[in-house]
C-alpha cells in the first residue's frame, strides 16, 4: 500500500509489517530450512557483498560465506534454539571481496533471515567501555524511587551510550496520546519537555509493532529501500512477513513526519508494562548516524531494565495508596457502626468522605434525602443524577471524569466534572456520591494535533504534520480521573456498609418512587421471614404430631401388658414363680410408661407448652410422699434414708404440687439407684434467707469430674456404654433441671469424683401467696394399687368398651368384668352405634385413634343421637394414648366427661367407672 493511498478509512490497516523492503545500510538473506539455499534476497546485495541477488538465488550459504563461518552457522542452527526474536549470531565473512558483518538470525516459518549489517566500528564503543557504560546505568537505573526519577536516569544514559543528539522518554495516556517526561538533547538543540503529541503519530499498527519489538533503529531517514525479490515466495502470494526483522523499511508516513521534525537518524526503545505498551525512549539525530548492533542491544538491555524498574515503582505508588485508601476505609467503617445515622457519620466524623478518594464533594442519598458536604450539585441535580444512575448504571460502582458527556449538563462542569457513585442496596435508591471539580488544563502540544488530517478533492488522508511549533490548548470539562485503586476502594467501602446503610435508611426514607422500591425489598424481606417463620412451626407441629403418634404407639401395647399383669396378680391361686414373674413384668411396663412422660415433658418444656399449676405448696409433705413412694426400693437394697427437714422454718412456696413431687422423686429414684447396697441417703429440706433448700446426698457411685458439667444434659448418660449397669434414657436430671428453672429456682450438682458420693441442692423462692391447696400426687398412676371391688359397687354398672384393637378391648373388658360389671365391646364406630340400638348403658369407654373413625367423630355422632331421641347424656370416658393436655382438653371439649390415659392402672380406671356410673 503506497502512502498516497493511506486515508482515514484505512491507515490503522497499512501493513506497515509487509513492506516488502528493508533498509539498506545492510542486507536481507532469505534461507529455506534444512538446507539453507537463498530463496529471497535484498536487492542491495550486489552493493555490499558483490553478488546480485540472482547469483544468490538457489545458493547455499556454504558458497556465500568463508567455510568456516558457514560451517558455524549450520552447527548453531542445528544445536541451539533460535525463534522470531532477533539473535546476534556472529560476525562474518563473504568469501568475494573479503568484508566482515554482524549477522543478526531468526526464523519465520520453514524459513531462516539473516540480516547483514557492516562490522563498522566509527561510532562503536570498546567492550570494556560498553561494559562500564552498562553496568554505571543499570546502578543508576536500580536507585532511583520515582517514575520520574527512572525516567531522567534512562534518558541521560541512554544518550551516553547511543551518541544521539536527543533521547526523549515518552509516556502514553489512556487515549494513545503522549507526553515526553524526560530529556536529554544537545546544547543548542529546542526543548521538548512537557510537549504532548496525538495519538495519530504512532498509529494502532505501529504500536503493536512496538510491543512485539524492544527496538527500532533508522540510520538514514533519507534512504531508498531496497526491495526484496522476489515480492512474493514460491507458492505464496503473501509478501514476507518483517515483523521482526531489525532492517525492515518504516512506513513512508513516518519516515516523512521524522524529516518534517528534521530528524535525519532514529531510535525507539519500547517500554512495556504488563504486556502492554507503556512508552516509548525515542532517540533522535540530525544527521544520518549508524549504530552498531551492540551499541543497540545495550540500549534494548536498559529499556527492558527501565520496564521492570518502571513497574515496580508504579506497583509500591500503588501499594501505598491503596493502603492509604484501606486505613481510611477502615476509619469510616468503624465511624459508621458507632452513629445511628449512617449520612451522619460519613459526613461529619473524621475522616470523612472527602477524605476516602480526595474529592471536592460528596453527598449521601437515601431515598429523596440528600446530605451532602463540600463542593456538591445542589439537591434537585443530584436527585436528577441519581435517578439516572438508577436507570442506567447496573454496576455496584461507577465513575466518569465527563459529566457533561455522560448527562449533558453543561451547568455541572465547574462543581461536578467527574463523578464517582456506588449504589448500596439492589433498588439502588441509596448510594454514595463523590465529586471532583473540572480541571482545567493548558496542553502544550508538538505542533496542532488536527494538522495530521489534510483534506483535498477526495477522502481526508493522513498527512504528518509538517510544523511541530508550540501550539497550546486549553482542556476544560474534565477532572483528575479515577484510578482503579480508587474504584476498588469503593467496592470495599460499598461491601461494608451496605446492609447497615439499607437498614437504617428505610427508617428514614419518604414514601416517593424511590422509597417505594425500597420498600418492596423490605416486604420481600419480610415475607421471606414469614416463610421462615411458618416452616419453622410446621416443623415444631410435625415434631408435636410425631412425639404424640410415637407416644400413642407406645402407651397402647403397655396398656394391655399392664392389664393383664394386673388382672392376673389378683388371682389367689397362683405359684410364688408366676407371681414373681407378673411383679416384673409390671414393674417393667411401669418403667417404660415413665419413659414416655419423660419424653413427653422434655417436649412440652421444649416447645414451650408445658403449664404449671401453681398453688401454695408444701415442701415437707412432698418430700415424705416422694421418701415414701422409693421406701421400698431402698429397703431392698438396704439403704438407709435419713431426713432433717427444719420444723421451724415456713417451708412453703409457691408452685405445681405435681412437677414438685416430680423433682424430688426423680433426684431420690436416682439417689437410691446409683448407691450401693447398705449405703445411706441423707435429704436436708430447710430455709436459707429467702429460699428453700433442698438437699439429697448420697455416699454412691459418684460422679466423674470431666461428666459433672454435663450431668443437666438431654440425653447424657456417665456410662454410655453397651455393659452399662443402669439404663434409662438420660431424661430425669434434664427434667428436674427444667422444671426447677420454670419455678424460679435453680438446681446444682457436687461430688468430689468417681466412688465419692453425690449431692444434688435444689434451690426454690418463698413466696407469700395465699393459693387453694390441691391434693396431687404425680405417682399415684404408677403406684400399682389393687382395686377393692366391694368399695366400689360395680356390680350391673353396664359399660360399652370401643377400641380397633382387640388385646386393648380384652383387657378393659377383663378389668371390669373382675368387679362385675355388665361389658359389651365394640371393634368400631358402626359396632358401637349398632350396640346402642339394642341395649342401655352407664358409662362408655372409647378410644381416640382409630383408623374408620377417631373418638371425637364417635362421641358428636352418640351425642347427636341422644339428643334427636331427648335422652340424657351418658357419661363417656376417652381412654386413649394421646396424652398431651392439648389432647385431655380436646376430649373434653368433644363431649366426653373424662380423660385417661394409656396406660391405665385398673384402680384408677374402676374408680372412674364407679364414680360416673354414680356407685361412689
Amino acid at each position: 500500500m503506497q502512502s498516497s493511498q493511506i486515508d482515514l478509512s484505512n491507515c490503522d490497516r497499512e501493513p506497515i509489517h509487509q513492506s516488502g523492503a528493508i533498509q539498506p545500510h545492510g542486507v536481507l538473506l532469505v534461507c529455506r530450512a534444512p538446507n539453507l539455499e537463498v530463496v529471497r534476497v535484498s536487492e542491495n546485495a550486489g552493493d555490499l557483498i558483490g553478488l546480485e541477488p540472482a547469483a544468490l538465488i538457489g545458493r547455499p550459504v556454504a558458497e556465500i560465506f568463508r567455510p568456516e563461518d558457514a560451517e558455524h552457522f549450520e552447527a548453531a542452527l542445528r544445536t541451539e534454539v533460535f525463534d522470531t526474536k532477533p539473535v546476534y549470531f556472529h560476525t562474518i565473512q563473504v568469501r568475494e571481496p573479503p568484508t566482515a558483518f554482524d549477522a543478526i538470525t531468526h526464523r519465520n516459518g520453514n524459513n531462516v533471515l539473516l540480516e547483514l549489517e557492516p562490522s563498522d566500528d566509527r561510532n562503536s564503543l570498546s567492550a570494556p567501555e560498553l561494559y562500564r557504560l552498562v553496568q554505571r546505568s543499570i546502578a543508576r537505573l536500580q536507585k532511583a524511587q520515582s517514575v520520574d526519577h527512572l525516567a531522567r536516569v534512562c534518558a541521560d544514559q541512554v544518550r551516553k551510550i547511543s551518541g544521539f543528539d536527543r533521547v526523549m522518554v515518552y509516556r502514553f495516556d489512556e487515549e494513545w496520546n503522549g507526553q515526553v517526561i524526560s530529556e536529554e538533547r544537545r546544547d543548542d538543540l529546542e526543548p521538548f519537555l512537557g510537549l504532548h503529541y496525538p495519538a495519530s503519530d504512532i498509529p494502532a499498527q505501529a504500536r503493536e509493532l512496538y510491543t512485539r519489538n524492544w527496538l527500532r533503529f533508522i540510520a538514514d531517514c533519507g534512504y531508498r529501500p531496497s526491495h526484496i525479490v522476489p515480492a512474493c515466495d514460491a507458492g505464496s502470494r503473501y509478501p514476507l512477513d518483517l515483523s521482526f526483522s531489525v532492517l525492515r523499511s518504516v512506513s513512508p508516513i513516518h519516515l516523512e513526519y521524522l524529516k518534517n521534525m528534521g530528524v535525519q537518524a532514529s531510535m525507539s526503545i519500547s517500554l512495556i508494562r504488563d504486556n502492554r505498551l507503556w512508552g516509548l525512549v525515542a532517540c533522535h539525530h540530525y544527521s544520518p548516524r549508524f549504530v552498531p548492533y551492540d551499541v543497540r542491544t545495550a540500549c534494548e538491555l536498559l529499556g527492558q531494565l527501565m520496564s521492570q524498574s518502571i513497574a515496580s515503582a508504579d506497583d509500591r505508588e500503588l501499594a501505598s495508596y491503596r493502603a492509604t485508601l484501606r486505613r481510611v476505609t477502615d476509619d469510616l467503617s468503624e465511624n459508621i457502626s458507632k452513629f445511628e445515622d449512617t449520612a451522619k457519620a460519613l459526613v461529619e466524623s473524621t475522616p470523612t468522605m472527602l477524605d476516602f478518594v480526595a474529592a471536592d464533594g460528596a453527598a449521601v442519598v437515601v431515598g429523596d434525602a440528600i446530605t451532602r458536604i463540600g463542593q456538591t450539585p445542589g439537591p434537585d441535580i443530584i436527585r436528577e443524577l441519581s435517578a439516572w444512575l438508577r436507570h442506567n448504571v447496573t454496576a455496584d460502582v461507577y465513575a466518569t471524569d465527563n459529566v457533561q458527556a455522560i448527562f449533558g449538563m453543561g451547568r455541572l462542569s465547574a462543581v461536578a466534572s467527574g463523578l464517582l457513585a456506588v449504589s448500596l442496596t439492589g433498588s439502588r435508591v441509596h448510594q454514595l456520591l463523590w465529586f471532583r471539580t473540572e480541571l482545567v488544563r493548558e496542553v502544550h502540544w508538538a505542533g496542532d494535533p488536527s494538522k495530521s488530517v489534510v483534506k483535498g478533492d477526495g477522502a481526508a488522508r493522513l498527512s504528518p504534520r509538517g510544523s511541530f511549533a508550540l501550539w497550546k490548548e486549553t482542556l476544560k470539562g474534565r477532572s483528575r480521573p479515577w484510578t482503579p485503586a480508587e474504584l476498588d476502594a469503593a467496592q470495599m467501602l460499598r461491601d461494608r456498609i451496605s446492609r447497615q446503610m439499607l437498614r437504617r435508611s428505610e427508617q428514614l426514607a419518604s414514601a416517593n418512587t424511590d422509597m417505594r422500591l425500597a420498600s418492596q425489598e423490605h416486604e420481600r424481606a419480610l415475607a421471606a421471614e414469614r416463610a421462615a417463620r411458618a416452616e419453622s412451626e410446621r416443623v415444631g407441629r410435625a415434631k408435636d404430631d410425631f412425639v404424640a403418634t410415637l407416644s400413642h404407639e407406645l402407651r397402647t401395647p403397655l396398656n394391655a401388658i399392664l392389664g393383664w399383669a394386673q388382672i392376673l396378680a389378683q388371682k389367689e391361686q397362683i405359684d410364688q414363680e408366676t407371681a414373681d414373674g407378673l411383679e416384673v413384668i409390671e414393674r417393667n411396663a411401669r418403667s417404660q410408661a415413665k419413659m414416655i412422660e419423660d419424653l413427653l415433658d422434655v417436649s412440652r418444656i421444649i416447645s414451650g407448652n408445658i403449664r404449671l399449676d401453681l398453688q401454695e405448696t408444701n415442701l415437707p409433705s412432698i418430700v415424705k410422699t416422694a421418701i415414701e413412694t422409693v421406701s421400698l426400693a431402698a429397703t431392698a437394697k438396704g439403704i438407709r434414708i435419713e431426713t432433717m427437714i427444719d420444723p421451724l422454718s415456713g417451708l412453703n412456696t409457691t408452685g405445681d404440687p405435681g412437677r414438685l413431687q416430680q423433682v424430688v422423686w426423680n433426684l431420690l429414684s436416682n439417689a437410691v439407684k446409683f448407691t450401693h447396697a447398705r449405703g445411706k441417703v441423707q435429704v436436708i429440706l430447710e430455709r436459707v434467707d429467702s429460699h428453700v433448700e433442698l438437699s439429697i446426698a448420697d455416699n454412691g457411685q459418684g460422679i466423674a469430674s470431666d461428666f459433672l458439667p454435663h450431668v443437666f444434659d438431654r440425653f447424657r448418660q456417665a456410662d454410655s456404654s453397651k455393659t452399662r449397669r443402669f439404663g434409662g434414657l438420660g431424661l430425669g436430671l434434664a427434667i428436674v433441671r427444667d422444671l426447677v428453672e420454670l419455678h424460679g429456682g435453680i438446681v446444682r450438682a457436687y461430688s468430689a469424683g468417681v466412688g465419692k458420693g453425690a449431692t444434688f441442692v435444689v434451690s426454690l423462692p418463698v413466696r407469700v401467696v395465699q393459693l387453694p391447696a390441691k391434693e396431687t400426687s404425680p405417682e399415684s398412676r404408677l403406684s400399682g394399687s389393687r382395686p377393692d371391688c366391694e368399695a366400689l359397687n360395680l356390680k350391673g354398672v353396664r359399660v360399652l368398651a370401643l377400641d380397633d384393637e382387640k388385646d386393648a378391648r380384652d383387657v378393659v373388658k377383663r378389668m371390669l368384668e373382675e368387679c362385675d360389671c355388665e361389658v359389651t365391646t365394640a371393634a368400631s364406630i358402626e359396632d358401637a352405634l349398632e350396640a346402642r340400638r339394642s341395649a342401655e348403658f352407664d358409662v362408655i369407654i372409647s378410644d381416640i385413634g382409630m383408623p374408620d373413625g377417631d373418638g371425637y367423630e364417635f362421641i358428636k355422632r352418640w351425642r347427636s343421637l341422644e339428643a334427636s331421641e331427648g335422652k340424657s347424656k351418658t357419661p363417656a370416658v376417652a381412654l386413649t394414648a394421646y396424652a398431651r393436655a392439648d389432647d385431655r382438653r380436646k376430649a373434653l371439649l368433644s363431649g366426653f366427661q373424662a380423660h385417661l390415659a394409656k396406660p391405665a392402672d385398673s384402680a384408677e380406671l374402676l374408680a372412674l367407672v364407679a364414680s360416673l356410673a354414680g356407685r361412689v
